[in-house]
């Protein structure tokens, strides 16, 4: 008992080495446990009655009779590949023959490196689902998170799949994981009209022109910096192109509602009526920055600008988002109409604005209130 023709022998005062052959290939695990004559037994019988007879019968799978051996992919495809490089490679050919923007090949390669710089070394075959689940749940709860990581699994592993690489994409019955809503969209914190004054009166020239603009357009900081003087027409202005910290040069608005036209509102016209002496000869972007006297770089530029300009007037700090929200909380609460809000906003629906702006809707109608006051009265009767 105990020697090399068995296939079982010891290996140490602490473990037992077996010896089969699987796919005609020589191969050596080990056990725990002391290579008694006791154990030299049981773990020989395991050998030929358990071990040999799951070969035989092709239901024996290596990384689930030895998860510990570093030989548990070897028989397995793409055992030979490991997920770092495969999923660079990935990354760069969907780039080269999908139409994405410049802001999502950002986070899409920012997400990537994320994945790669935990998992990169692993082989594939080891990329299973509760992996994937524990890597996801270490990068935050949020909906947004998980949706972000989720959409470069799923298609990256579907392509391996694809490729022969791997039996079964690993996310292709998976439960979904559970995320709580984001906490990373920005609170909604208007400025009032006092605010508003303090902050305009703190700057002059075209940086006044462009924060006046905002402040009474709701545009977002993406959406401004990319508005060109051909862009008004009938009296409106029409909204078609965003650019993003990441965009090499312009793109489509995400959505449909994106795309719109803006109402030029008494405090548009005085900025732009401002504006005209420093961009309209040149006839492009409205809006130049005060410093180069060019077009805005990107949103990031301007949000410096006005990071200075608050600080400067003594108004609580905000991010220069908030003139958005400042326009929509201010039109809301005065009674302006809702679908009107929602349009200007370049919103999906109305619903979208009342999920963000339900609590500055007022009704200052006296009357509010009195239909069912009365009806309640008629049925007393």
């Amino acid at each position: 008992m105990g020697n090399k023709r068995t296939g079982v022998q010891p290996a140490s005062n602490s473990s037992i080495r077996i010896a089969f052959t699987y796919k005609d290939e020589q191969c050596r695990e080990f056990v725990s446990g002391a290579p008694t004559k006791s154990n030299l037994a049981k773990t020989l019988k395991w050998r030929n009655e358990k071990l040999l007879a799951a070969i035989e019968d092709g239901t024996f799978d290596y990384a689930s009779w030895f998860p510990k051996s570093p030989n548990r992919f070897k028989f397995q495809l793409g055992s030979g590949t490991k997920f770092g490089p495969f999923l660079k490679k990935w990354n760069q050919e969907h780039i080269k023959n999908s139409d994405l923007k410049d802001s999502t090949i950002a986070t899409n390669t920012r997400i990537v490196n994320r994945i790669n710089k935990k998992l990169g070394k692993k082989y594939l075959p080891e990329i299973d689902e509760r992996t994937i689940r524990e890597f996801i749940k270490s990068k935050g709860g949020s909906k947004k998170t998980i949706n972000n990581y989720l959409s470069i699994f799923r298609p990256a592993l579907l392509e391996a799949r694809y490729q022969g690489l791997i039996i079964e994409n690993p996310l292709f019955d998976m439960k979904p994981i559970r995320g709580k809503k984001s906490t990373a969209k920005i609170k909604v914190d208007p400025c009032s009209y006092n605010e508003m004054f303090k902050i305009l009166n703190s700057c002059s020239g075209q940086l006044r022109n462009v924060i006046q603009f905002a402040f009474w357009t709701g545009v977002r900081p993406s959406e401004l910096i990319e508005l060109r003087w051909d862009d008004i027409k009938d009296n409106k202005i029409w909204v078609s192109r965003v650019r993003t910290d990441h965009s090499k040069t312009p793109e489509p608005p995400k959505t449909e509602a994106g795309y719109r036209t803006l109402k030029i509102l008494p405090d548009v016209k005085k900025a732009l009526n401002s504006q005209q002496k420093f961009t309209k000869e040149i006839g492009e972007h409205i809006f130049f920055n005060p410093n180069t006297n060019k077009k805005w770089g990107c949103p990031q530029t301007y949000s410096n600008h006005w990071k200075k300009t608050i600080e400067k007037s003594g108004v609580r700090y905000r991010y220069c988002y908030q003139t958005r929200h400042t326009f929509a909380t201010m039109m809301l609460s005065e009674g302006e109409n809702l679908m009107w809000v929602s349009t200007q906003m370049g919103h999906d629906s109305t619903k979208e604005t009342l999920d963000t702006y339900a609590r500055w809707i007022e009704n200052n109608d006296l009357e509010v209130g009195m239909k069912a006051t009365k009806a309640f009265k008629l049925h007393q009767k």
